[in-house]
């Protein structure tokens, strides 16, 4: 069988070119799809269009993307667990708040939503550690940024951004990338020495549009480490997270934002942020000590691996 392995974003395909002169070469024949274990949404990155431009015997496209379905390609998924799995837990000695800040972004390519939510946490002067590995010193890297998708959808953002990113990268650690391995156990390694000192993790994931549901190390990793997250993904991804057997946290604030996405769903969660800001820090360890029944079942379900694992669409 003919075999082509994306390299996909949310709204368009890294290989474009490549993947359009596969179709020219194989129309009529079965063709295999993969979509390099990653968890897009396959019709917001336009590759459910290409492949209508053409016809093949038979199509096969292998996903982490648990919400993904088609009425007439087969879709088979690969690993969609792959990030809850993990060869050890041992943080113990990091699952406490030194109240040094409230949030925590960690985030690597500087995708719209990563460097609106970064600059605005920096310009505003909200109380934040901001891991952000983000040069804009070439023109290549600048390339990366998706600053024109930020103005579209987030001007103001845009604008904090335009103020605070001559400052970037603002990297806490030694490393420029993930060196450790591609498992929820390197990811946590990694970066675990900094979720003492922050309380909410700020979660931007790598697949927010379109019908996906594909968590990975950045939402397992403050489970790992105890702390509570708001979370930019797609619409309803908490609610996935909870039909999995996780708690999340709208009994300490409100988690309205999931029912949203794309420029809604930013706004909301920095509505959120801001009124988190203002909080005391003794609101906001109160906060935090009244979540630890909470912060402790994600933790144990996590080890014990007895989370579920059928999802049911939300339309």
């Amino acid at each position: 069988m003919n075999h082509f392995e994306l390299a996909p974003a949310n709204d368009f395909i890294w290989n474009q070119t490549a993947f359009t002169q596969f179709l020219i070469d194989n129309q009529h024949k079965p063709i295999y799809l993969n979509t390099h274990h990653e968890g897009v949404c396959l019709k917001s990155a336009g590759i459910y269009d290409l492949l209508e431009q053409f016809g093949y015997s038979d199509v096969t496209i292998k996903t982490n993307n648990l919400l993904e379905q088609h009425p007439q390609y087969k879709i088979l998924l690969d690993d969609p667990f792959k990030f809850f799995q993990v060869e050890h837990g041992n943080y113990q000695d990091l699952h406490h708040w030194t109240q040094q800040k409230i949030f925590g972004c960690f985030y690597n390519r500087p995708v719209w939503y990563r460097i609106g939510l970064a600059a605005t946490l920096q310009h505003d002067n909200h109380s934040a550690l901001i891991n952000l590995r983000a040069p804009f010193d070439t023109e290549d890297n600048r390339g990366l940024a998706e600053v024109q998708q930020l103005f579209n959808y987030a001007p103001d953002a845009f604008a904090k951004f335009a103020q605070v990113f001559v400052n970037w990268p603002c990297q806490l650690e030694d490393q420029d990338g993930y060196t450790i391995g591609n498992t929820t156990t390197g990811h946590t390694d990694q970066m675990a020495k900094f979720y003492a000192d922050i309380l909410i993790d700020i979660v931007a994931e790598t697949w927010c549009s379109g019908n996906t549901f594909f968590p990975t190390e950045k939402t397992v990793r403050p489970m790992w480490l105890k702390k509570p997250f708001i979370v930019f993904a797609s619409k309803n991804y908490l609610c996935y997270l909870r039909q999995m057997g996780f708690r999340t946290f709208n009994d300490f604030w409100s988690e309205d934002y999931d029912g949203y996405e794309g420029r809604d769903r930013f706004i909301k969660i920095l509505e959120l942020i801001d009124i988190l800001a203002k909080k005391s820090i003794n609101e906001l360890e109160e906060i935090y000590w009244n979540m630890q029944y909470t912060l402790e079942h994600n933790y144990n379900l996590l080890a014990s691996q007895n989370y579920d694992t059928t999802i049911t669409y939300i339309p």
